[in-house]
């Protein structure tokens, strides 16, 4: 006999996410819930545990689902024997006016939980499948849980979610004896724990209950309305999905109190789910030129005063008046000395002495997304970031197509269901089902793959004299954790003096990475051009022994080119011409800019529109929501 599911109400220190669960549960026009944990918190246990709260409906989506259960797909039995096409209803359609849960909803195909919460917002789909076109009208609530280290879902499907709450580790050496207590309890005898939490359940169950009756009652006053928007508007929020569910958790949080009117309590404590996974930074805001009366310029005319320098100049060293009107879109940084050759000279030593600096871990950077490729061939290995298609009778089954050449992976499901019309109409044999040739159908298997990060970083003086080294290898440092949790290998190139060399030859062990990059020195001039060549050669190598690899290549440089290739050369035109040597391989590429001061001569921002990759500013990395690397267009 399969055991009941922890109680509700018996989890322990967990009242402000069982709070959330008791919103969504009352209305379902909040959203629904997306609750975030660490692996362990108990996060899958609340979902589950919420069901014994409703008698709504509750269906419950595995991450292997298929196309044709979730939406439904043609009735093979109805066909055999009416010869006729008929709708069998999918998972959508059975959670009609209930709850749908998805249990690691960042492991779920993209495209399957985009449609999940498209169609939640929409309330219906049309389906066009197997010579069936239906319109569908269903309405249902979507709790979800997910695990941040597994990956992080896009802005986008976070957005979607009317309510995020996050569990934190519990910190409290009590409040971690009562759970271990009330587990080992639940383990030892199910049952009996059960019923001493069943009045409580009750409770909360009633109260749902009463709160959802008492729901279409419930009324937004335009004062709340408005301070519903003045919320948002300091949260920097974008479109108006958080307007709108704030106003409807609200609702629920006044339903669940008895009341029929909101109250600004109900919407700061709504505010607590709404707003947190929208936040976006403030824009920066243009400073306004202080406005002049009309007698100070009759003032400075008769008492001249020297004028107090910029902001940006009470900090950074001001410039010659010969460069005061350089433009930094035209000047190449190789027929004159720039800022860093001055301070070279000013200080010869400064650049040329080897120092190794710490990575700052205070570093904060987006979720990485990387262009998905189209038309490679297809990859092998494995991972869990990139999804791929497959020939190998491996990975998930996710749809059927019609077969191009010899099938050797039928996809039975399908089949029956294309041969299923026809039978009246076919000769009758010993075999229950008559399957012809052009009833055959392929599965089409998807699974997951590890990317190649390959980083090209400069490590020349300038970036140990400015202390930028630190932030890049905090950059590194994140992109190298979340490439462990992905299963990805990485490789680093370093150039720094006359010469550029393979750091970090590709690897698996993210371990001995974070070893180079730890002790990776900084010094001398910047050939830029070498280091962008030792990065198509290693392409070259890399495509040699395996064509379908598909690496993800990040240059992390200020552009400055001071040492060139070949004697009198163009540092910065070499560099650009090695750059067309990367741009043809068509990669996902991008170029993080870690150029500062007061003079940017913005060559980064140049060779990133050489290899048409992704840019990136280090200083607004932060501000991103997310660090697209796409791949040129071809």
């Amino acid at each position: 006999m399969r055991r009941q599911g922890y109680p509700f109400a018996a989890l322990c220190r967990m009242e402000k996410v069982k709070s959330a669960v008791m919103m969504a549960l009352v209305n379902p026009n909040a959203g629904g819930l997306l609750v975030s944990g660490e692996k362990g918190s108990g996060k899958s246990t609340l979902g589950r545990a919420a069901r014994e709260l409703t008698d709504m409906p509750w269906v419950e989506v595995p991450v292997s689902v298929t196309e044709d259960r979730l939406f439904g797909s043609i009735d093979a039995e109805a066909a055999v024997r009416l010869g006729k096409r008929k709708l069998q209803p999918g998972l959508l359609d059975e959670a009609d006016g209930g709850i749908m849960y998805i249990d690691d909803a960042n492991l779920l195909r993209e495209d399957i939980l985009s449609s999940v919460l498209g169609v939640r917002e929409a309330g219906g789909y049309r389906l066009e499948r197997d010579g069936l076109s239906e319109q569908c009208d269903t309405r249902y609530t979507v709790l979800a849980v997910m695990t941040p280290e597994s990956g992080t879902l896009g802005a986008s499907a976070l957005d979607r979610f009317g309510m995020f709450v996050s569990i934190d580790d519990e910190p409290d050496e009590e409040a971690r004896m009562e759970i271990m207590q009330r587990v080992l309890s639940y383990e030892k005898n199910g049952e009996a724990f059960r019923r001493e939490w069943l009045e409580e359940t009750g409770k909360l169950k009633k109260k749902i209950e009463d709160a959802r009756a008492l729901l279409p009652e419930v009324e937004a006053s335009d004062a709340m309305i408005r301070l519903a928007a003045v919320y948002t508007l300091k949260a920097n929020v974008a479109g108006h999905r958080a307007d709108i569910y704030m106003i409807e958790a609200a609702r629920a949080i006044a339903a669940l109190a008895g009341r029929t009117y909101i109250l600004p309590k109900d919407l700061e404590r709504a505010a607590e789910f709404v707003l947190p996974h929208r936040m976006r930074p403030e824009p920066p805001q243009a400073e306004e030129p202080p406005q002049q009366t009309q007698q100070e310029p009759q003032q400075q005319e008769q008492q001249p005063q020297k004028e107090p320098p910029p902001p940006q100049e009470m900090f950074e060293q001001p410039p010659t008046p010969e460069n005061d009107k350089i433009d930094t879109e035209e000047h190449e940084g190789n027929n004159e000395q720039d800022k860093d050759e001055r301070e070279h000279m000013e200080n010869p030593n400064a650049g040329n002495d080897e120092r190794v600096d710490a990575a700052d871990l205070n570093v904060v950077l987006p979720p990485v997304w990387i262009e998905p490729v189209k038309g490679r061939e297809k990859k092998k290995g494995s991972g869990k970031r990139s999804a791929t298609r497959t020939d190998e009778r491996q990975g998930r089954y996710v749809r059927a197509a019609l077969p191009r050449k010899k099938v050797t992976d039928v996809a039975f499901d399908a089949t029956l269901r294309a041969a299923a019309p026809f039978q009246k109409w076919r000769k009758k044999t010993d075999c229950a089902l008559v399957i012809e040739k052009e009833d055959i159908r392929t599965k089409i298997r998807e699974k997951r793959t590890g990317n190649i990060f390959l980083f090209v970083v400069d490590a020349s003086g300038s970036m140990g004299a400015r202390e930028r080294m630190k932030t890049v290898k905090g950059v590194i440092l994140k992109i190298l954790l979340e490439a462990y949790q992905k299963r990805d290998r990485v490789g680093m190139i370093a150039f720094r003096k006359k010469q550029a060399e393979v750091l970090l030859p590709v690897t698996k062990s993210v371990d001995f990475a974070q070893k180079k990059l730890a002790s990776m020195p900084t010094g001398g001039k910047t050939p830029l051009a070498k280091g962008i060549e030792k990065t198509a050669d290693l392409l070259d190598m890399m495509y040699r022994q395996d064509p379908a690899q598909d690496p993800v290549v990040i240059f992390i440089t200020d552009g400055r080119a001071t040492a060139s290739l070949n004697e009198g050369g163009d540092p910065v035109e070499e560099a650009m011409h090695e750059a067309s040597r990367v741009a043809k391989y068509n990669l996902p590429i991008a170029v993080i800019d870690t150029e500062n001061g007061f003079i940017k001569l913005g060559l980064a921002k140049k060779l990133a529109k050489k290899l048409e990759a992704s840019y990136f500013h280090m200083d607004k990395l932060s501000e991103d929501s997310l660090l697209h690397i796409w791949r040129k267009m071809s």
